[in-house]
């Protein structure tokens, strides 16, 4: 089979009617050109020009040769266009894992947001608490707390999503309420389960002080949104993603429990499988999510926001900052 590159210098050859000009346009040298050349006719078993020391001309089966070859080359030059165009424009289709719970509860308002911004753009989410194998699931980019195991894998911190330890005051009003980390194993916990395993340290700080403990409890569960029912019902102490428990702390269902010590954040993670040539459309996803991470990790305890109204207020943010960022690029780009 000839060589793509010998066919490249041999059509090459043929538009500028010169191995100098050709050599010249390729950058190689006229004796390389000329192996080239003399190669593919080698390969071939067939003369593809006729030489003399003033022109070049094609023969019968050259040009029969170079019309085809011509339209191969045009078409691979489109092909590499359309792929540096694709991964230059933000558009295209984008396959994305999440938990279920983050999904529901925070992302989808906000892909929502992502494909109205960029309207040829196409995502397929599927929401799972389940480890994939992204390369035979066809997968682009796998967003999950913690950053993995799979040393194949690129992982990209996202964020952080604090964690506040909360009861309902109904289960603290038949309870002592704890006044040190180390007094939780006096109390029923709502244990929490990722990828089956349970989260079973629990980190906390105040000041220069860190205190680590292993909580047991009756109730396990993998799915935060049950975690929350329980905790609300009153059956114990738990967890709870700040973004998730803002809503009930303010309306008095959920009452802080340590408050004044701090538990270690949820570190939030992408995993895709190559940091070379990536697509713009990847790019820019990561780089808004990490934008609503940031939203969400400056939420306060002290802000009051209606259940329903959150999410919103967090997109209503997002969107102000990218009006505002649109605004600034057109004043810099304003005649004087």
């Amino acid at each position: 089979m000839p060589d793509l590159n010998d066919i490249l210098v041999f059509t090459k050859v043929v538009e500028m009617q010169s191995f100098t000009a050709a050599a010249e346009r390729l950058g190689l040298t006229k004796a390389t050109v000329s192996r080239k050349l003399a190669d593919l006719e080698e390969r071939l078993g067939a003369r593809l020009l006729n030489r003399t020391t003033r022109q070049l001309s094609l023969t019968e089966v050259g040009e029969v040769f170079y019309e085809r070859c011509s339209r191969i080359m045009a078409d691979i030059d489109d092909a590499q266009a359309l792929v540096t165009t694709r991964s230059e424009q933000v558009k295209g289709k984008l396959k994305v894992v999440m938990p279920i719970e983050f999904g529901q509860l925070l992302m989808g308002r906000f892909l929502g947001h992502f494909i109205q911004k960029f309207p040829e753009v196409e995502l397929d989410v599927e929401l799972t608490n389940r480890r994939l194998d992204m390369v035979q699931e066809g997968i682009d980019v796998s967003i999950q707390l913690g950053m993995g195991q799979d040393s194949n894998l690129i992982a990209r911190r996202l964020g952080s999503s604090r964690k506040v330890l909360v009861a309902a005051p109904a289960y603290l009003q038949r309870c002592q309420v704890p006044d040190r980390p180390e007094q939780l194993a006096e109390h029923e916990i709502i244990m929490m389960k990722v990828f089956g395993e349970t989260l079973s340290h629990w980190h906390f700080s105040r000041g220069g002080q860190r205190v680590s403990i292993q909580p047991r409890g009756r109730l396990q569960c993998n799915n935060i949104t049950f975690a929350r029912e329980a905790l609300v019902s009153g059956l114990g102490i738990g967890h709870l993603p700040l973004f998730m428990a803002l809503p009930y702390l303010n309306e008095g269902r959920l009452v802080r429990v340590l408050e004044d010590w701090q538990m270690d954040s949820a570190e939030l993670y992408a995993l895709y499988q190559s940091r070379q040539y990536m697509p713009k459309l990847l790019k820019t996803f990561l780089d808004e999510v990490s934008l609503l991470m940031q939203r969400v990790d400056e939420l306060d305890t002290g802000c009051m926001i209606e259940p329903e109204h959150m999410i919103d207020r967090l997109m209503a943010q997002h969107l102000q900052e990218d009006i505002s960022g649109e605004e600034q690029s057109a004043k810099l780009y304003t005649p004087s």
